[in-house]
């Protein structure tokens, strides 16, 4: 089990505490099932008293979506920022980011997996509404914008774009090891930003048409 470090010689202020609850909560709830996480093992994770949970968070619920928000925040602004001036550049620019999130946080995307595929319980069909108010249609129209503004070539499909670029983001961190083996693969840090740059080269020779690469590409 991966723990939390912590400053010697040195009082946690009110912030160290609430970033230690949700570091703690992503290594939990990456190892364990949601059901499965106590509080008490979280804050005994974190080195924090169990009562600021509630103070922080209101629930251990309330913690788990705050943990899964702060995780992805850098992606999610990213793809707020090429919404609003979105580019040729634009998926290239919000898969590598993505990568550089996961790269640090690899098993994440399993926990995301998991808890999108849990079984009817009245939990988990909150669990999953929580999770899926973090992905609304609106975050993810940059392929619309760029359809609507001839970037994309004449013959790419939304719908097929869409699906293709969830497909280079979660498969990489999906992919079972058993298959990672077989094929040579030795997942690191350091691959995955390599495959960030080749994989947003597929998406923009595939994607972006020719009068919009850059130029040492054509």
């Amino acid at each position: 089990m991966a723990t939390i470090k912590k400053s010697a010689g040195r009082p946690l202020t009110q912030m160290d505490k609430r970033s230690a609850l949700i570091d703690a909560a992503r290594v939990l709830f990456v190892e364990s099932d949601y059901e499965k996480v106590s509080v008490r093992a979280i804050a005994q994770q974190a080195g924090v008293d169990a009562s600021l949970i509630r103070y922080y968070f209101q629930s251990k619920m309330g913690l788990f979506s705050e943990m899964v928000k702060e995780t992805l925040a850098p992606m999610f602004d990213k793809i707020v920022q090429t919404n609003k001036q979105y580019a040729a550049s634009s998926p290239e620019e919000i898969l590598t980011t993505y990568y550089s999130i996961m790269s640090q946080n690899p098993d994440f995307p399993k926990l995301i997996y998991r808890t999108a595929n849990l079984s009817p319980t009245d939990s988990n069909r909150e669990l999953q509404a929580n999770l899926l108010d973090l992905f609304p249609a609106t975050r993810m129209t940059v392929f619309d914008q760029l359809k609507q503004a001839d970037i994309l070539r004449p013959e790419v499909d939304i719908m097929c774009a869409k699906m293709s670029f969830v497909s280079l983001l979660v498969f990489p961190f999906l992919m079972p090891e058993l298959f990672k083996q077989a094929i040579g693969i030795e997942s690191s840090p350091e691959f995955l930003q390599k495959l960030a740059k080749h994989n947003a080269r597929l998406l923009r020779h595939g994607l972006i048409a020719d009068e919009f690469q850059p130029s040492q590409d054509r």
